[in-house]
């Protein structure tokens, strides 16, 4: 069985999610044990301003509440912040919750946000970039804050539905020596009870939560499961009920199941190759170029997705999503034109090292990769690693100047065009800001409406095109398996659940 959603719609499940929190019975559904939810991936840091990995959210938002969160279709809506108002272009006023508390008792008021905006700003933090437009937090009174802005900066509403959003409680973070990556106090709906790096993460029903009608199992055991079929196979035997990341290969299989369902829907997770464009071999635009073009896309979704998902041209889907790229952004396979370019850069034939996450199904693309470059005289060394060690090596210890893995996607479109393609983005292990990138997400931010926003995004989007810091293959569905047991599970655009609402029997 398959519960499949689409792009049109993100409306409906939008007014559907506005009326579940406006109402609906509490509780836990009707069984008391630990929800077991089979992760791909273990987290970089449990420490939101710490982490380095996309795939952190899903292990993150149990434990840390965000100021501002968002709808299926990725419309901001309110979080710990019940309201919000855009006094100036630069001047963003968030009107808190009250009564809101952090894991360990203290308070959720104004201080302790402006305590949160300062330590994200600060040296250290790995999401500098996302607060990059603030120039001071202030508070107001107890429950109100001001983000007040060196530029307008339009993004920033859904920059605090991500890492930047997610409030940690000071005095925690003050007794921890400002690193809560193995000792995280949050304000989401579970407190953190127990993490074995590389086995389980366990968190338990926060009592004294905020939204006392949130329906919220008791416990949740994320059990780190790198391999994507013995994922499936846990959950069909019932050891999981929650299988994340479903491998394309499996989902047909798992569609016939009898005692388990597959939730597909359309998500903004990119499967891409980073590139180090300051690398010796990767310093010339047309040798990036080159790579593009001797991908054949068509082929790739095929053999290496299973059809499950479309061809990426950009950092952003394109169909109905309200930023998608314009039509002048378009991935085309042309090896013919790919050894030229080589040719003209002086690099017919080269070779160069690219890190992938070490699941079979990234191995599996990787060989497809190898094989295509290869035609146009390029060879790849592929380095298997795990992914937290494969993102450490990449983007921390820049060990290679490629890296096949994922980019999981942002709530506003805007953060990935700067987190990946800025001079200060954290993921641009180049540390070359992509030409005409700043000017145009500069046009982007007139506005907070979409409309006025898109002309600027587009522009954002040719100039990455022209520059090709990096190499887009396909956007893959959200692929999650459900066992009969569970109930109320809802997927979002980004792919990344809250569980929120999720019951067992």
């Amino acid at each position: 069985m398959t519960i499949r959603s689409r792009w049109g719609a993100a409306a409906a499940a939008a007014l559907l999610t506005v009326l579940a929190a406006c109402g609906g019975g509490g509780g836990s559904g009707d069984s008391d044990r630990a929800l077991r939810v089979a992760a791909a991936a273990d987290a970089s840091s449990l420490d939101p301003i710490r982490g380095n990995a996309g795939t952190d959210h899903v292990l993150l938002y149990p434990i840390y509440d965000t100021l501002v969160s968002y709808t299926k279709g990725l419309e901001p809506e309110p979080g710990l912040a019940e309201s919000w108002e855009q006094k100036t272009p630069t001047e963003l006023t968030l009107k808190l919750r009250e009564g809101v508390k952090f894991h360990d008792g203290e308070p959720l008021n104004a201080e302790a946000v402006v305590f949160n905006a300062e330590r994200a700003m600060a040296e250290g933090s790995n999401i500098q970039a996302d607060l990059a437009s603030v120039e001071k937090v202030t508070a107001d009174d107890e429950y109100t804050v001001t983000y007040h802005l060196k530029d307008a900066d339009a993004s920033l509403l859904l920059v605090l539905a991500d890492r930047a959003g997610m409030m940690v409680s000071p005095k925690a973070a003050e007794a921890a020596g400002g690193d809560l990556s193995t000792k995280p106090v949050g304000a989401g709906g579970w407190k953190f009870k127990e993490w074995k790096r590389g086995s389980v993460l366990k968190v338990t029903k926060f009592a004294d939560y905020w939204d006392d009608k949130a329906e919220r199992v008791s416990a949740i055991d994320f059990n780190i499961i790198p391999e994507p079929k013995t994922r499936v196979t846990s959950l069909r035997s019932g050891q999981q009920d929650v299988a994340m990341e479903i491998s394309p290969s499996d989902s047909d299989s798992l569609e016939k199941a009898s005692n388990v369902s597959l939730d597909a829907s359309p998500r903004v997770n990119l499967n891409q190759v980073y590139l180090n464009k300051a690398a010796p071999e990767l310093k010339d635009p047309k040798v990036r170029k080159a790579l593009s073009l001797a991908i054949n896309r068509e082929a790739l979704l095929k053999s290496g997705y299973f059809d499950r998902g479309v061809i990426a041209d950009g950092i952003v889907p394109g169909g109905d999503y309200w930023a998608a790229p314009p039509a002048s952004v378009k991935s085309e396979y042309d090896p013919d034109q790919a050894k030229q370019l080589l040719k003209e850069a002086g690099q017919p034939t080269f070779s160069f090292d690219m890190i992938a996450n070490a699941d079979s199904a990234t191995i599996r693309v990787a060989e497809i990769l190898k094989e295509q470059w290869a035609a146009v005289g390029v060879t790849v060394n592929i380095r298997p690693l795990e992914i937290v060690q494969a993102t450490n090596d990449y983007f921390n210890d820049r060990k290679a100047p490629a890296l096949l893995s994922q980019w999981t996607g942002r709530p506003d479109p805007a953060m990935s065009y700067r987190l990946m393609f800025s001079g200060e983005g954290y993921f641009n292990t180049s540390d070359q800001g992509t030409p005409g990138l700043d000017e145009a997400l500069n046009k982007a931010d007139v506005s907070t409406e979409p409309q006025e926003r898109k002309p600027g995004l587009d522009e954002a989007a040719e100039a990455v095109f022209a520059d090709t810091p990096w190499l887009p293959l396909v956007f893959g569905d959200s692929l999650v398996g459900l066992g009969d047991d569970v109930k109320g599970f809802e997927g979002n655009l980004l792919g990344k659940p809250k569980f929120i609402g999720v019951t067992l029997g």
